[in-house]
């Protein structure tokens, strides 16, 4: 799996190309977890996702305690309407920060914390 990461502003945006899911979280785990640094601001974007299995939501709700406890933010942008379902129906909704667009992200998550 090759996620894509680009700086915004001082914030890391990192992009998955396909589906978090059993088969793709362990990958995508080991290479996202390095890019959370100290006091980081993060947003994933999720454009290219279009399901997240529990293994999926595992690792978005380790970024999210990751950033957490080390000071920095964590928005998501391009949830689809499946996606963002899933994390109603599961109360993940309440631990995230859902953007329209990336640049919406950027933004939010700089007014979240200044990085």
């Amino acid at each position: 799996m090759d996620i894509s990461t680009i700086q915004r502003d001082g914030v890391t945006v990192i992009g998955l190309p396909c589906n978090l899911d059993g088969t793709t979280s362990n990958e995508a785990q080991e290479k996202i977890m390095p890019l959370l640094v100290k006091e980081c601001c993060v947003v994933l974007d999720l454009g290219q996702c279009d399901y997240i299995s529990s293994a999926g939501l595992r690792v978005l709700l380790m970024m999210a305690k990751s950033l957490g406890a080390s000071g920095g933010k964590l928005g998501l942008c391009g949830v689809s309407s499946e996606i963002r379902d899933i994390m109603d129906m599961t109360g993940f909704l309440d631990f995230f920060k859902i953007y329209d667009t990336v640049d919406g992200a950027v933004e939010g998550t700089l007014k979240e914390k200044k990085c």
